[in-house]
């Protein structure tokens, strides 16, 4: 039995080499096999290469094709750019033109409004100096109708004024700013009295009574004058004492550019937005 298992064994030793040889030859081999390993990488890698070179090429088409479109549009876009130019250059030349026949139609305008004022200016004023020659003519012929009844010559007044040598003088209670009082005197065809003589400035300062009353004096123009232009130079004889001073404490804005006339018949300035009474004189009929 010992010597059986022996050979067994001996058997099992050889078939155990046998293997080993096997497989040292096996590797022997093997170098064949690693050749084609070697080559199987390369064709991946042309594969993988193709193929990239393909997605490069699609993908240039791909943007080329959209680079075309984006450039078309582009195009399209500068195109309308170009005529949206056109069109707003075009509008921008209209609108100038118009406005251009605008300003001259509106410089016509403004011509014949000029022309149409001046006249109705000069028919109010031909009017106006109408109605003053029938006032004056009027007052004419009443005058001439009382010295008739009267059986008298001399020069006459309006009803309501006071003859004084050769002028008519009316005074108002109410009180009035200075220019009111000059537009007043104004419409009765008469203007604010006018002092040319101490007698005159006298028998108007009956008049005054408790009142100041304005009279046709003012220096709103930096030098005194009358309402009809003509200069004054002052004299102190004519003034209240320390007067005219020009005074701006009153509050009112400005000094005091109007003459009033005292109870005692002595002058004072005074801010012309003053409400007094005031003093007309016209020029009696003979």
């Amino acid at each position: 039995m010992s010597q059986d298992y022996r050979d067994l064994t001996a058997v099992d030793v050889e078939d155990d080499d046998d293997e080993i040889q096997l497989r040292k030859a096996s590797q022997k081999r093997s170098p064949g096999l690693s050749w084609r390993q070697r080559i199987c990488p390369s064709r991946r890698l042309v594969l993988i290469l193709l193929g990239v070179s393909t997605i490069l090429t699609i993908a240039i088409i791909v943007f080329g094709s959209k680079g075309s479109q984006r450039s078309s549009q582009l195009s399209g876009m500068r195109d309308t750019l170009t005529s949206l130019n056109q069109s707003i250059g075009d509008g921008i030349v209209s609108l100038q033109q118009k406005g251009t026949d605008t300003a001259t139609k509106i410089t016509q305008l403004e011509a014949k409004v000029k022309k149409l004022t001046e006249e109705a200016e000069a028919a109010k004023t031909r009017l106006l100096s109408q109605m003053t020659t029938l006032q004056r003519s009027f007052r004419g012929m009443n005058c001439d109708l009382q010295n008739f009844k009267n059986n008298r010559t001399e020069a006459c007044c309006p009803k309501g004024w006071d003859i004084f040598r050769k002028s008519c003088y009316w005074e108002s209670r109410l009180g009035r700013p200075w220019e009111e009082a000059k537009a007043d005197c104004e419409a009765r065809d008469a203007h604010l009295v006018i002092i040319n003589s101490y007698e005159e400035q006298r028998f108007v300062a009956v008049r005054v009574r408790p009142q100041f009353m304005w009279i046709g004096l003012s220096d709103a123009t930096g030098s005194w004058k009358w309402v009809d232009g003509t200069p004054y130079t002052v004299r102190q004889s004519d003034w209240a004492p320390g007067q005219p001073d020009n005074w701006y404490g009153h509050g009112l804005g400005g000094g005091e550019d109007c003459a009033h006339l005292h109870h005692d018949g002595s002058w004072n300035d005074d801010h012309c937005s003053r409400n007094y009474g005031w003093v007309c004189e016209m020029e009696a009929v003979d």
